[in-house]
């Protein structure tokens, strides 16, 4: 008769191993191993870097079971200037602050939980802001320092955050 061996039990060397694997469910599993248990901080980051969503919420859910505060995550570094389409076709560019979450993928809507708007393209009835599409109580005006309060930690695309795209033409093009 063979004995059930529960996941969190596995040796570091085997974990390890796993996160290295190109299957993603390879690595989820890696990560669903690390939760409840002494695991290097850097095992779990590993984890939260993953090109896959599962792998790092796995990861995320890894440091609230083991009582570590999920750290600042940025899924890929935006460019310099990002861009937000608002209301008739205003475009409000900003900029990232490094110390601002970041979740998306270049080419898609992205989202960060801070942003510094540095220039507005075009107008809304001859003034220079912008106007949020998805909420028309808020606008952007150039200096705004603009910061999420609820930041939703996971990776879905339309979650809590300032939205923007990577460059001017896929906000353009955004409906």
């Amino acid at each position: 008769m063979r004995k059930e061996r529960k996941i969190n039990t596995m040796p570091l060397e085997v974990i390890e191993k796993w996160l290295r694997d190109s299957d993603c469910d390879v690595r989820t599993a890696a990560m669903n191993a690390c939760q409840g248990r002494d695991v290097p901080f850097e095992v779990i980051e590993k984890g939260l870097r993953d090109s896959d969503r599962r792998v790092r919420t796995a990861a995320m859910n890894a440091c609230q079971k083991n009582n570590i505060p999920v750290p600042n995550i940025r899924t890929f570094e935006p460019p310099e200037n990002v861009y937000k389409k608002c209301l008739g076709g205003v475009i409000v560019v900003a900029h990232i602050p490094d110390d601002a979450e970041v979740r998306g993928t270049p080419g898609r809507k992205c989202r960060a939980s801070k942003a510094v708007i540095t220039d507005i393209i075009g107008d809304f009835c001859g003034e220079k802001v912008g106007i949020s599409i998805h909420d028309i109580s808020v606008c952007y005006c150039v200096g705004d320092e603009v910061e999420t309060d609820d930041f939703g930690p996971g990776f879905e695309a339309c979650s809590q955050g300032f939205h923007f795209f990577c460059t001017e033409e896929q906000a353009r093009a955004y409906h």
